[in-house]
């Protein structure tokens, strides 16, 4: 019988298998299965980070700049308005002397004059006072006046003056102004009235009877108008508004003439008579 065991012959090769051997290859699998995993983890969170970068950027650029955006501040002091949106009217309520005064202080409108009453039904006008005073015997307006541009009247009686060129307005105190001059070359507004205050200190002027009074004044180097609920004389309602801390003052028509603001919140603030008798050269100070 042939022997079981067969001897390897010259041209056979025996491949000889252990545990061991077989151990060796199956630990050797494991080191590559991880490198895998620990890629696949990197790749993961590479691209979580990726994620919330590019989620911040674009948060950041739907943030404005503060330093970019123009706010208009009021005498309110917590009060702003974007210099986009429409303006309003500030109305602020104060005692000074003893005296009730109504601040009413506009924010993003734009000042002109208007000659006629119609302008009080514009329904885009924020603000409405009457300007200069016209003579009873003929109906003219007393003193310069300019409109847009044009002289609508001439002469010198009253000191106090009210310029609005390129959109600024000026109050102020002179005999002779260059502004008079620059309102008619730039299609500016100028008129005259009494002055009440000039640097601060009271004028005095010659009428002395008592009435209601309104002020066209700068105060803490804003523009604004000033009414009293009671009737002063000339001196004393210069007084209160020197007290206030005005700077510059000059007179609106005052007594029953009729005026309105409108405020933030769509309230209408009327002062006189609607109904009260016009002249075919009524003129206003307008804010729109």
């Amino acid at each position: 019988m042939k022997n079981q065991h067969k001897d390897i012959t010259d041209d056979e090769i025996r491949v000889i298998s252990s545990s061991h051997t077989r151990e060796s290859q199956h630990h050797s699998s494991k080191p590559n299965y991880i490198w895998w995993l620990l890629a696949f983890l990197l790749a993961a969170i590479l691209a979580i980070v990726i994620y919330f970068v590019i989620s911040v950027k674009n948060n950041d650029e739907q943030i404005i700049d503060p330093a970019q955006e123009k706010l208009i501040p009021t005498t309110e002091g917590t009060d702003t308005i974007n210099e986009a949106s429409n303006g309003y009217v500030s109305v602020n309520d104060t005692i000074v002397d003893g005296v009730n005064l109504k601040i009413l202080s506009p924010y993003g409108l734009t000042p002109s004059l208007f000659i006629g009453s119609e302008i009080v039904k514009d329904s885009s006008a924020k603000m409405i006072f009457p300007a200069a005073d016209i003579r009873k015997d003929n109906g003219e307006i007393v003193g310069a006046f300019v409109l847009n541009g044009d002289l609508k009247s001439k002469g010198q009686s009253k000191a106090g003056f009210c310029s609005i060129i390129g959109g600024k307005l000026t109050v102020g105190v002179a005999d002779a102004t260059p502004m008079l001059e620059q309102a008619l070359e730039s299609n500016g507004y100028f008129f005259r009235q009494y002055p009440l205050v000039v640097g601060g200190q009271v004028v005095e002027n010659k009428p002395k009877g008592k009435s209601q009074r309104k002020a066209l004044v700068e105060i803490n180097g804003q523009v604004a108008v000033v009414i009293t609920e009671n009737r002063l004389t000339f001196h004393d309602f210069s007084q209160c508004l020197s007290d206030l801390g005005v700077t510059n003052a000059i007179y609106l028509i005052g007594s029953t003439a009729y005026g309105f603001a409108i405020d933030k919140v769509g309230n209408k603030i009327e002062v006189g008579n609607p109904d009260g008798r016009t002249s075919f050269n009524t003129n206003y100070i307008v804010w729109k």
